[in-house]
């Protein structure tokens, strides 16, 4: 894996959470992704599901450069998708399922890949192929945590994301059952919020998830302190 793959895989690793955007309008989409990177989510997925996704991949890569925000591009299908993904300035490449040519252009290309994946044989499936993480997607309907955490006894080696939806509730749960990250879309952008325009709750839903994080992190770091 190159430096720069392994400097993304690493952001994730600390961040723990990618923002998930999804919405029927590019503005919504804008708003919300405002949202996140503002309040403190440091990954920031925008589905090629969004209107217009690519031209606002290149505004948001753009924008948030120095805020040290890292862009995904999620929902990519194809090769051809992940290509321009990346020309507009996606670092990471995210699909609902696992298709070895996408697999292989992010690998050749410096990009971080996020495969999705459901049962045993399509995560190893998928590992094996050269993604970076496995998306068990949606996590929530194969049997959340306890699902993890049971697939976790013999696949050891993979390193796995859950896949949406993930309630705010759920972080710990997930992180705890082995996930080294969770997909946070609509549990933060919740629609009703969305529809009305309350960006602000939405910042707020954001900046609590990302102190969960936080928490988590500073008990790890008293513990080591203390031994």
């Amino acid at each position: 894996m190159s430096s720069s793959r392994l400097e993304l895989l690493d952001k994730v690793l600390t961040e723990q959470i990618i923002g998930v955007v999804r919405e029927e309008s590019v503005e919504a989409a804008e708003a919300v992704a405002d949202a996140y990177a503002t309040n403190g989510i440091r990954v920031v997925e925008i589905t090629l599901t969004t209107p217009d996704a690519f031209e606002l991949i290149a505004k948001l890569s753009a924008r948030y450069a120095e805020l040290d925000v890292v862009i995904a591009a999620g929902t990519v299908r194809s090769s051809n998708d992940a290509a321009l993904a990346r020309r507009a300035g996606a670092k990471v490449i995210v699909s609902p399922h696992t298709d070895y040519h996408v697999i292989e252009y992010a690998n050749e290309n410096d990009l971080l890949c996020v495969a999705g994946a459901g049962t045993p044989t399509e995560i190893i499936r998928a590992w094996e192929a050269g993604a970076d993480i496995v998306k068990v997607y949606p996590a929530q309907h194969l049997g959340g945590p306890d699902y993890i955490r049971t697939i976790r006894g013999p696949i050891r080696d993979v390193q796995m994301l859950a896949g949406g939806p993930v309630p705010l509730d759920m972080i710990e749960p997930y992180l705890d059952a082995g996930c080294i990250a969770v997909n946070l879309g609509a549990s933060l952008a919740v629609p009703d919020l969305v529809r009305t325009a309350q960006w602000d709750e939405i910042g707020r839903r954001a900046l609590l998830a990302t102190s969960i994080i936080q928490s988590r992190r500073d008990i790890v770091e008293r513990e080591t302190y203390v031994h």
